[in-house]
């Protein structure tokens, strides 16, 4: 796909690696229409990057995305890609769950990816040939003690994705679960500064960069992988003995 004036929807616009999706992007001369749920930060964003549209949603409060989707197609009538980027990390025992962790997780994590897809399939459609890509994680593969929630909504996330690639396999629209390892980013129960530190002393880490640089080449592509592994060295290695 060419990227100049296609029109890409990045939903979780303004978090660590939503933005350098967005600049990647929109050096390629892309429509970008970015979604999140606080204004100044869009604001912020929008005025770096020009040339784009911005949406204030809330992922946690899933009756507010039906309204959001329909104001995007009333001025985009096709889009061409729609980047799930955004989630919530809780990290906890079961124990200490509550139930306010367990719904916002699940709306932020599975709910909004479902229904920004739902909802724009009409604009979808219209694209020639459209991509929708999932932000996955690799704790929807490898289990993690004390990431009970979290993982349960990257398992259910990753089949989301891998159902619906598989309905929309003989159409224009590719489904793409991107499954992630660590990233340096503020997401998560460590610091930005913890993991750069860690990544100093020797513990691989992707960085939100190489990210947008593997999600540009994925949409620029002809055809893409229904899951695209992407970890940093010993990832999965680390993953098996924290399971």
């Amino acid at each position: 796909m060419e990227l100049k004036d296609k029109v890409v929807v990045v939903v979780g616009a303004t978090g660590g690696m939503g933005v350098e999706v967005c600049r990647a992007l929109h050096k390629g001369g892309v429509k970008l229409i970015l979604v999140a749920r606080t204004e100044e930060k869009l604001k912020t964003l929008s005025a770096e990057l020009g040339n784009c549209s911005f949406f204030v949603c809330d992922l946690g409060k899933p009756d507010t995305i039906a309204p959001v989707c329909t104001q995007i197609m009333a001025n985009y009538p096709i889009v061409d890609v729609l980047l799930n980027v955004a989630g919530i990390g809780v990290y906890k025992p079961i124990e200490e769950v509550t139930e306010t962790d367990w719904m916002d997780s699940f709306n932020t994590n599975v709910t909004a990816s479902f229904l920004f897809t739902k909802y724009l399939l009409p604009a979808l459609k219209q694209s020639p040939k459209a991509y929708v890509i999932n932000w996955g994680s690799g704790m929807g593969v490898i289990p993690s003690a004390g990431r009970s929630v979290y993982c349960m909504t990257k398992f259910a996330l990753r089949g989301v994705s891998l159902a619906l690639a598989r309905e929309f396999e003989r159409t224009n629209i590719s489904i793409v679960h991107l499954t992630l390892g660590s990233v340096l980013t503020e997401f998560g129960p460590m610091a930005l500064k913890e993991k750069e530190t860690e990544n100093l002393e020797g513990k691989a880490y992707l960085t939100p960069q190489y990210v947008a640089e593997k999600v540009v080449e994925i949409i620029s592509s002809d055809q893409a992988d229904s899951e695209v592994p992407i970890y940093p060295t010993g990832y999965e290695e680390e993953m098996k003995r924290l399971s």
